[in-house]
């Protein structure tokens, strides 16, 4: 009968071990390295300096990864990233009108670009028929701006 009594209490235990475990996973998620190698290129290079990401609010949820890369390092970068992502180098007056509402401080970021590559075929509501991808850079960081998991 004493274990019977103790029943309430393991099943809180058990409970217990599972949030935590699954806080723990999310938190492991949303790190900004197994974020890029789940979305971009596993493992992260390691010309890559100092790596950040930044998560919008809205539909598509949308991902922001900032990188530090040394000139040197640069363009094999961009390649590698244009090759993953299937992009083309578009003008600044190709970008998609949705990114205004996402975050306007980016999008006139974008326009003083000297280097803007965009998906060359993708679907907002299907990652599967194709991921959004954009890559720009301004004077000290190159930043790769794509739509995350629905």
């Amino acid at each position: 009968m004493s274990k019977l009594k103790r029943l309430p209490y393991y099943f809180l235990f058990a409970l217990l071990f599972i949030l935590l475990a699954l806080q723990l996973w999310t938190y492991w998620l949303g790190k900004p390295v197994p974020t890029f190698e789940r979305y971009l290129i596993k493992p992260v290079p390691h010309s890559i300096g100092d790596l950040k990401v930044r998560r919008y609010k809205a539909m598509h949820s949308p991902h922001l990864f900032t990188m530090t890369v040394d000139k040197a390092h640069e363009s094999p970068l961009v390649a590698k990233l244009v090759a993953v992502c299937r992009m083309q180098k578009v003008s600044a007056r190709a970008l998609p009108p949705f990114l205004k509402k996402v975050d306007a401080e980016m999008v006139e970021v974008i326009k003083k670009s000297p280097l803007i590559y965009m998906s060359k075929t993708y679907d907002l509501d299907d990652v599967k028929k194709g991921r959004f991808c954009l890559l720009f850079k301004d004077s000290t960081n190159l930043y790769v701006y794509l739509n995350g998991d629905l």
